[in-house]
C-alpha cells in the first residue's frame, strides 16, 4: 500500500504549486544562471503586494540596516542576489504552506511560521558555524517539513490511523507514518523537493532532518536544519501534535561544534527572529 500511495503522490505533484504569474516568473529567474538581479527586480515591481513583501523583509530588524529601503533594486543591492533568491522562494511558497494542517494539529499559519522560522534559524546557525552557503541553509530550513503539507493533502484517511498509533504508543509522527504508510513526511518531502529540482544536499537535509546521522552527502547542512528545527519547536513555533517528540541529537551538536551555552545563545537570537516573522509575513 505504501508504495502505491507514494507513487500516486509523486505522479500528481509534477511541479511547484501554482503561484501568481509574477511570483512564478520571479522564481524561475532566480534559477536561471543567465538572469541578473535587475531582471528579477523588473518582474517583482509589476506586483505591488510582492514588492511590499520584499521591501518589508529588507527593512526588517533581522537584516539590521540603518536606513529605510524604498525600492526593489535597492533591496537587491542590500540583500544580495543569493538572499533575494531565498526571499522570493519563501514568499512564493507562502500560499502553499499557509493553511491548516489538521492531521498534525497545526492551525492555519502555524506550519508556515515554523518553516520561515526554521529557515531564518538555519541561516543564523550557518553563519555562526561558518557553513559555506548560508542561503542554502535557509532554503533547506524553509523546505524541511514540506512533506507534512503533502501528506495532509493526499493521505487524509490514513492520517487518523497515524494519530491513533502515535497517541497509543507514544511514537513521533515520523515513526507512526512509517508504520502506517511505509514512508514518512521526510521521505515524501525529499522526493517532492527532488521533483522540484532542488539540489541533492537540500533533498538530503529534508530526508534526514530528524535523523541527522543518516546524512552522507552534506552532514553539516542536515545538522544545521536539525538544530534549527529543535530551536523553533523550543520557542513554540509550530509545535503541533508531535513537535516535542523529536529530541536534539548530540551527534548534530558535535558535528557543528556547538555546546550548551552556544545553543542557549542561538535560542535567544532566534527568539528575536520570531518577533520579526509576524512583520515580514503580514
Amino acid at each position: 500500500m505504501g508504495r502505491d500511495i507514494e507513487q500516486r503522490i509523486l505522479k500528481e505533484i509534477k511541479d511547484l504549486p501554482p503561484f501568481s504569474a509574477i511570483a512564478n516568473r520571479a522564481l524561475k529567474l532566480t534559477k536561471d544562471p543567465r538572469s541578473s538581479a535587475i531582471d528579477i527586480s523588473r518582474v517583482i515591481s509589476y506586483d505591488p503586494a510582492f514588492t511590499a513583501r520584499v521591501l518589508r523583509m529588507a527593512n526588517s530588524a533581522y537584516y539590521g540596516f540603518a536606513r529605510k529601503v524604498t525600492t526593489v533594486s535597492e533591496a537587491i543591492v542590500i540583500l544580495g542576489y543569493e538572499t533575494l533568491k531565498s526571499v522570493v522562494l519563501a514568499l512564493t511558497l507562502q500560499n502553499f504552506y499557509d493553511k491548516e494542517v489538521r492531521g498534525y494539529g497545526l492551525e492555519r499559519g502555524d506550519l508556515w511560521k515554523h518553516s520561515v522560522g526554521c529557515a531564518l534559524a538555519s541561516r543564523l546557525i550557518a553563519g555562526q558555524v561558518k557553513y559555506p552557503s548560508v542561503e542554502e541553509a535557509f532554503v533547506a530550513g524553509l523546505l524541511h517539513d514540506v512533506g507534512k503539507v503533502i501528506l495532509n493533502q493526499f493521505v487524509g484517511e490514513e492520517i487518523s490511523k497515524i494519530i491513533e498509533l502515535s497517541g497509543s504508543e507514544g511514537l513521533s509522527f515520523a515513526e507512526a507514518e512509517k508504520r502506517v504508510l511505509g514512508f514518512d513526511h521526510q521521505d515524501i518531502g525529499s522526493k517532492v523537493a527532488e521533483k522540484w529540482n532542488f539540489n541533492e544536499k537540500v533533498v538530503e537535509a529534508i530526508r534526514s532532518h530528524h535523523k541527522p546521522d543518516r546524512a552522507k552527502k552534506d552532514p553539516e547542512l542536515t545538522a544545521i536544519v536539525h538544530v534549527a528545527d529543535f530551536i523553533c519547536l523550543s520557542l513554540g513555533l509550530g509545535i503541533g501534535s508531535d513537535g516535542m517528540l523529536y529530541p536534539l541529537k548530540k551527534e548534530a551538536l558535535d558535528l557543528l561544534k556547538l555546546d550548551e551555552l552556544e545553543i542557549d545563545n542561538l535560542i535567544f537570537s532566534a527568539y528575536n527572529i520570531t518577533e520579526e516573522i509576524e512583520k515580514i509575513l503580514a
